[in-house]
């Protein structure tokens, strides 16, 4: 049986810091969310066309706070906040997450969401043939710790899982971390963002 508590916790951090990633990306193509006003409950949204000048101020129209354009990006540079190919599995946790009911449910959510991958659609320099190939779990981007660490983590938490979907998922991120290892990148160039697989 899960213990509901950590898992509230674990599936409340999570979704703080999805939101963190696609914040963070929103900004990069010129949407800021003030941070001050958000703390106090507030959502004011400031444009900005300068995130290529760091010493461009950026300023909320409500309550004031302001920064620096530099000062801002490096808040969130080096911390795993890049949305890479994930941001349809973020969405997609958020919104299972909102839905969930009942504990199953929750860790259904939440290991779905850490047995995800990066997938990028690869292509041949010599051939020209193209595959999607999952690079990057995204589980780094959402637990603290170098990759290896993480990978090393997530499989000690396969014990005990009596939920079948708790099994498939492992058993096929298992599968995807092996083909990510084992994939030769010399003569393959990333050619964009790979649809996902449902």
């Amino acid at each position: 049986m899960p213990d509901e508590d950590l898992l509230e916790d674990v599936g409340t951090r999570f979704t703080m810091r999805c939101e963190n990633i696609l914040a963070v990306e929103e900004a990069k193509g010129g949407t800021v969310r003030c941070p001050r006003c958000g703390r106090d409950g507030r959502e004011t949204v400031i444009r900005s066309n300068m995130v290529e000048r760091e010493e461009e101020v950026i300023e909320c129209p409500e309550c004031g706070w302001k920064t620096t354009w530099g000062a801002y990006r490096r808040r969130f540079t080096r911390r795993q906040l890049n949305i890479g190919a994930a941001e349809e599995v973020l969405r997609d946790f958020l919104a299972r997450w909102k839905q969930a009911k009942t504990a199953g449910e929750k860790m259904i959510a939440v290991d779905q969401v850490i047995h995800e991958f990066h997938v990028y659609l690869m292509r041949s320099r010599a051939t020209g043939e193209r595959k999607p190939v999952p690079t990057r779990t995204v589980a780094v981007n959402l637990i603290d710790g170098k990759l290896t660490d993480v990978v090393a983590f997530l499989e000690t938490l396969a014990g005990g899982r009596n939920l079948p979907e708790l099994r498939d998922s492992l058993t096929a991120w298992q599968e995807r971390i092996k083909a990510s290892r084992n994939h030769v990148w010399k003569g393959w160039k990333i050619a964009g963002k790979a649809p996902r697989e449902k």
